[in-house]
């Protein structure tokens, strides 16, 4: 098992492998302070001429169970019903 620190997973690309569809990139770890698991990724939606938008925050909760594989320079997960 392969040791990474919470900050190289930060700005990784998140792939659905079931529609091939890019995601975001990862923002931030929702984090179990007692056991010190991972709960979820935070992801920072792809959203095309985002400059245009009106400041909206349009982050996607995906829980650990959903995430497929943590590469080193992509994370892969199944696409559900995630919050936003």
């Amino acid at each position: 098992m392969k040791v990474i620190k919470t900050s190289d997973l930060r700005k990784l690309d998140v792939i659905d492998v079931e529609q091939g569809r890019y995601l975001g990139s990862v923002c931030d770890v929702d984090l179990n302070p007692d056991n010190g698991q991972i709960n979820a990724f935070i992801v920072d939606e792809a959203r095309p001429f985002r400059f245009f938008a009106p400041t909206r925050h349009t982050d996607l909760e995906i829980p650990w169970r959903d995430i497929v594989l943590v590469g080193a320079d992509v994370v892969l997960v199944k696409n559900r019903t995630w919050k936003r």
